[in-house]
């Protein structure tokens, strides 16, 4: 009889954490939270998407270590860039940008010739959306 009750203590005392656990989990809340909107890239061009081809959507990880900078180039379709971690010097022309971890910005497809350059104490790493199509390049190298 006691190992009885000892197992019924014990399966209504597991039974009840679980109970208790739900009513929280039920307040929780999806959080969204809108980090860029813009009709226009960062040199302040409109943006266009590609037409007369199929549609494509990418999402990229780009790993840039420190010191280290991309080519001069452009980009046919239109970008938004996070910065995860570290910090980039965004270069186009005389007008020189800085976005940390955590900031966005937008490319146009009508933007003229840039560069960006990893220049914090750690490697830049950027999640790169391009909505494009099929067959047309990220980039340009100028």
């Amino acid at each position: 009889m006691n190992i009885s009750k000892t197992f019924l203590l014990s399966t209504i005392a597991v039974l009840s954490a679980f109970l208790t656990l739900e009513p929280a989990k039920s307040q929780e809340k999806i959080e969204v939270i809108s980090l860029i909107q813009s009709t226009t890239g960062l040199s302040g061009k409109k943006i266009a998407y590609p037409r007369l081809k199929q549609a494509e959507l990418r999402l990229l990880k780009v790993n840039i270590p420190v010191g280290l900078k991309t080519p001069l180039h452009v980009h046919p379709a239109p970008i938004l860039v996070y910065v995860q971690q570290g910090e980039l010097k965004h270069s186009r022309g005389e007008t020189i940008n800085y976005f940390s971890a955590g900031e966005s910005f937008t490319e146009s497809n009508n933007g003229s010739p840039h560069f960006v350059e990893s220049v914090g104490n750690k490697p830049a790493v950027l999640f790169v959306g391009v909505s494009s199509a099929v067959g047309i390049p990220t980039t340009i190298n100028k």
